[in-house]
């Protein structure tokens, strides 16, 4: 991970290296060199004794964004790493604003969702960093599940993992589950019974009315070679798409009633056509 502009940019143990320093770029090194001690309070002194007798390297200012960084003043962090770039593009002070970026969005995600998705949208869209990039959508995945966007946040974890094949192919399923006119269904539970392994693409499974069900009069089991393998989802958080619930089905099911496992939709939502 790269915090300075040098010939070795992966080394953020180095000071800046010039051929000829000026005496702002020699203070840097210092203020440089105190940071790397954790000595951060002085580091931010002698940074601004840099800036004092230059303020037109774009480096002081990096070196001074990462400093406040290091203080968790990140909105200033964030203006200096602003006007390095606005004097010198560097994509390795790109990146530093990027990861603070990702910062500032991880710490908005417990105040204010939709600010911390603009922050590491902001992230993304300017670092050129693989595994910062990764790191990056899986943040967002975890706001995008904060914020109740199973299916967006998903794919992000798929595209970090860059398994491209399963994004088209959560997006075939979406579309299927948000404008089908068949009769479907989650399986909900599947984790409390032993057979659920059993539900594979393919599978026929019976389902059974339990009228008598003391938790829900409207449950309907599902069992598959005559082991339940869980109940038809009844609740809306276990229900997606348009999917129906258990009270939708009850009256409309045979006494015999079969269905036919279809696929499971982002590794929750076991979903099964009315057969």
């Amino acid at each position: 991970m790269g915090y300075i502009d040098g010939d070795d940019e992966d080394d953020d143990s180095q000071p800046p290296r010039r051929p000829k320093k000026t005496q702002a770029q020699i203070i840097t090194d210092e203020a440089w060199e105190l940071r790397q001690q954790g000595r951060y309070l002085q580091a931010f002194e002698t940074i601004k004794r840099a800036l004092a007798a230059d303020d037109t390297d774009s480096e002081c200012y990096n070196v001074r964004a990462i400093i406040h960084e290091d203080l968790g003043n990140y909105e200033d962090a964030l203006i200096y790493y602003n006007r390095s770039l606005d004097m010198h593009h560097s994509q390795v002070v790109v990146n530093n604003k990027a990861r603070l970026l990702e910062k500032i969005a991880k710490c908005e995600r417990q105040h204010s969702l939709d600010k911390a998705i603009k922050y590491i949208n902001q992230a993304l869209k300017i670092t050129d960093d693989d595994e910062d990039r990764k790191g990056f959508l899986i943040t967002k995945g975890d706001i995008l599940e904060s914020m109740g966007k199973e299916k967006e946040g998903y794919i992000c974890y798929l595209l970090a993992a860059k398994l491209y094949d399963k994004v088209e192919m959560v997006e075939n399923q979406t579309k299927l589950l948000e404008n089908t006119d068949d009769n479907l269904i989650c399986i909900a539970g599947t984790g409390f019974y032993h057979d659920h392994k059993l539900l594979n693409d393919g599978e026929i499974v019976d389902l059974i009315r339990e009228p008598d069900n003391v938790n829900d009069p409207d449950a309907i089991r599902v069992d598959i070679g005559g082991k339940t393998a869980g109940y038809v989802a009844n609740s809306a958080n276990t229900l997606t798409g348009k999917a129906k619930s258990a009270s939708e089905i009850k009256d409309i099911i045979k006494d015999n009633q079969k269905a036919r496992i279809m696929f499971t939709y982002i590794d929750k939502y076991v979903i099964a056509k009315l057969m």
